[in-house]
């Protein structure tokens, strides 16, 4: 940090005097960017450093523009406008986290203002709701901004009602500054604070569902641009390098260096392309603070043995000779299957556990809602709130009822109810079920679980439910369309091919000519995309990498089978 401080000591020392000119008149929105993206820095200070890091790159600048002139290679031209670069990723940084700081916000807003009007039903105030929410792990980026109003009351010494209107001002997510603004004008004159946090949860609710029903639309058009993409381009590409190879003359069955221009647009550049549209995707979508890495980690161990079993049925890429493996290379199986079965083999045990999980995770979610709705109606009876989950217990609730039961068996040892409901947190992986509960327990902890805030609770998890059931219906009809893809693209590569180097139709004459080496890269090639479009389509449709690995290995069996099934009509020579 003191090499920070000097650094910047040094550019508002050389910078400082104009930096407030530029401030004013350049880049006066630097300064909200700076407070909304949480940047702790002052703007005069960080437009100093911004021109004094951009100072410092221009020997960099004037070297390759040196380079690239005197010796012809033009690739380091790239380098030239390095200075205008740094001047620009400064500008992006702070809106960016703001940008990360309000998807943050945007995800769990629902859930905080659900929160906030159960603990007002019971008589909580908001402020002291927002002094809970500081020590909730669940909601990281609610629990910041309450840590915030907290500190400006406790420390600073403001009023909360001003600690609550600034804290507005400074927020990125225009939702939250409604909910604070309209909190504190509501206080102000005199409303009724109840019926107004109860009536801005509902509107956030829907407000989610709105822009979950937008997401999903651009996730579609996403998903339809990819696909179309990887078809057209990867079509162009096949049909240029098949071109090259008859212009070139040399025998497509010796010479593999023709194909390095195939084989660099299937390996690095598609993967690279994939990538970045599932970084779009994953801006769009709304993103959860927990993560279950469990299909991730059998992904890794099973990519291990897909590389093992590729190499023993390639022969070790035909360095050696296995008499097992040789003969099967004898009964068929050639390159572009070795790579469908590693494929495979990577992919379908990490789709298997991630559909399991899935399965439990929305069953525990059903259940977890038919519960509240269950207790909300028991509740009504006159019973405690640990007798009516007692009651309840006996009944089915789907992969919730084995949690449930082991609640109400904890609860009548004497455990506490807040203690036992903790644990089941830390043993479910569903953030909305941890969400929930959570909700549950604070109603039972703080206001004694009247039935006015377990039906509030219940109702906010209704309104929960509906929306990820409107997200599941529209994306739904984007699913087929990876599948649709991969058989495509398998047959217009295969009549391409056949186009391009000589096709024998039943009853023609056959070019002698083998392009045995042609097939087997093509082939590779296309199964291999049809793979990177299951994953692609599994994290647009699905909201998870994960998913598309259920995808993938499903297209890569369609795409092999279609491989060896198309040439029995269109014949290649």
């Amino acid at each position: 940090m003191p090499l920070l401080d000097k650094f910047e000591a040094w550019s508002f020392r050389l910078f400082g005097r104009i930096a407030p000119y530029f401030l004013k008149n350049v880049f006066p929105q630097i300064k909200g960017s700076l407070e909304k993206g949480r940047v702790k820095i002052y703007p005069e200070t960080y437009i100093s450093l911004m021109f004094f890091a951009a100072v410092l790159t221009l020997p960099v600048s004037v070297i390759a523009a040196s380079v690239a002139l005197m010796y012809g290679f033009l690739p380091l031209l790239i380098l030239v406008p390095l200075p205008l670069f740094v001047i620009v990723g400064f500008l992006i940084v702070p809106m960016n986290n703001a940008s990360d700081r309000s998807s943050g916000l945007e995800r769990e807003m629902p859930f905080a203002a659900a929160y906030i009007s159960v603990m007002s039903s019971g008589g909580i105030a908001p402020y002291s709701s927002f002094k809970r929410l500081t020590q909730v792990d669940l909601m990281p980026a609610m629990s910041k901004e309450a840590r915030d109003i907290i500190k400006d009351v406790e420390i600073f010494g403001v009023d909360p009602l001003s600690a609550l209107d600034m804290a507005s001002k400074k927020t990125p997510l225009d939702v939250f500054k409604d909910f604070l603004g309209g909190y504190a004008s509501t206080v102000i004159i005199g409303g009724d604070i109840g019926h107004y946090l109860e009536r801005k949860a509902e509107d956030i609710f829907k407000i989610r569902a709105l822009r979950v029903k937008a997401a999903a639309e651009r996730l579609g058009m996403l998903l339809e641009t990819f696909i179309i993409v990887m078809v057209m381009m990867s079509l162009c590409f096949y049909i240029l390098f098949a071109v090259n190879g008859i212009q070139s003359g040399t025998n497509a069955s010796s010479d593999i260096s023709q194909y390095s221009g195939i084989l660099m647009y299937t390996y690095i550049f598609t993967p690279m392309l994939s990538m970045l549209f599932i970084y779009l995707a994953h801006s769009m979508q709304p993103k959860t603070p927990l993560v279950d890495m469990r299909p991730y980690k059998v992904f890794g161990i099973s990519s291990v043995i897909a590389i093992i079993v590729f190499l023993l049925l390639t022969n070790f890429m035909g360095t050696t000779q296995l008499p097992i493996f040789t003969t099967l290379q004898t009964l068929g199986v050639d390159l572009p299957v070795a790579i469908a079965v590693a494929l495979f083999i990577s992919a379908a045990p990490a789709g298997i556990v991630h559909l399991r999980l899935t399965k439990t995770r929305e069953g525990m979610e059903h259940g977890v809602s038919n519960f509240l709705r269950d207790l909300t109606e028991v509740r009504k009876t006159g019973l405690s709130p640990e007798k009516c989950i007692e009651a309840l217990s006996k009944r089915d609730y789907g992969p919730f009822t084995k949690q449930l039961r082991k609640i109400s068996t904890e609860i009548s040892w004497g455990i506490p109810v807040k203690k036992v409901m903790m644990d089941f947190l830390h043993r479910t992986r569903s953030w909305m079920v941890q969400i929930v509960m959570f909700l549950l327990v604070e109603t039972i902890d703080v206001g004694g679980g009247t039935i006015a805030m377990i039906e509030s609770l219940a109702r906010f998890n209704n309104l929960t439910q509906e929306v990820e059931k409107e997200k599941k219906m529209s994306v739904r009809p984007y699913v087929f369309m990876p599948y649709l893809a991969s058989v495509l693209l398998v047959a217009t590569t295969i009549m391409m091919m056949g186009l391009t180097t000589g096709i024998a139709v039943p009853g023609a004459e056959a070019v002698p000519k083998d392009n045995s080496l042609m097939q087997t890269v093509f082939m590779s090639s296309v199964i291999f995309n049809s793979y990177l479009i299951g994953i692609v389509a599994g994290k647009i449709s699905e909201e998870s990498v994960g998913a598309g690995f259920k995808h993938a290995s499903i297209l890569v069996v369609i795409s092999i089978i279609a491989a060896k099934l198309i040439p029995q009509f269109v014949k290649l020579g």
